[in-house]
């Protein structure tokens, strides 16, 4: 054989190869590619999706803790400002703190007072009633007491006090307290 023949045989041989590799490019590896590039699309679009509900998980367990925190903000409020008169409960602490100053209350009277008026729309109005006491004891132990209902956790305000000397016969230490104390509580 010619090199001629060689040279053109060689140049046929690598343009069928050429030709089999465009074949082969286009029926085989062009369809794959495509595959390759929506399944890369759906991957990224998945993992967009995940980051995206993982962002909104961890939001919505922020919403909650600090709902739950409010939750407890609402407790404590309601411990100085309870949701209701709740008289009795008014009454037990006022007895506590008397028996820990070391006074004796004598009588008690309870008035509710109308609700004030709340200039915010969507802020509750704030009730109150009026609580008369006479409570008897030395001068130290009733500063005590009256010291600690008004620093007592449920938000109470002295309103006017009268002190005078016990009733003769009595000791001599001894002396009356007439106040009246206003406590406060929360419209439901």
């Amino acid at each position: 054989m010619k090199t001629s023949t060689k040279r053109i045989l060689s140049i046929a041989l690598a343009g069928l190869f050429f030709v089999g590799i465009l074949v082969v490019y286009t029926s085989l590896i062009r369809p794959e590619l495509t595959k390759i590039g929506e399944k890369r699309a759906l991957l990224v679009s998945k993992e967009t999706l995940f980051l995206n509900e993982q962002n909104a998980v961890n939001q919505v367990e922020t919403l909650l803790g600090e709902f739950q925190n409010l939750a407890e903000l609402q407790d404590t409020v309601s411990l100085a400002l309870p949701l209701t008169a709740n008289v009795t409960g008014a009454l037990n602490q006022i007895q506590s703190i008397a028996k820990l100053a070391g006074v004796s209350v004598g009588s008690f009277s309870v008035k509710p007072l109308a609700f004030v008026a709340s200039k915010e729309p969507l802020v509750k109005r704030m009730g109150s009633f009026e609580l008369s006491l006479a409570v008897s004891g030395s001068y130290d132990n009733l500063k005590t007491f009256v010291k600690s209902l008004e620093t007592n956790v449920r938000i109470m305000n002295v309103a006017s006090m009268r002190l005078a000397p016990a009733a003769v016969g009595a000791l001599v230490d001894s002396l009356n307290l007439t106040l009246t104390v206003d406590v406060y509580y929360q419209e439901q």
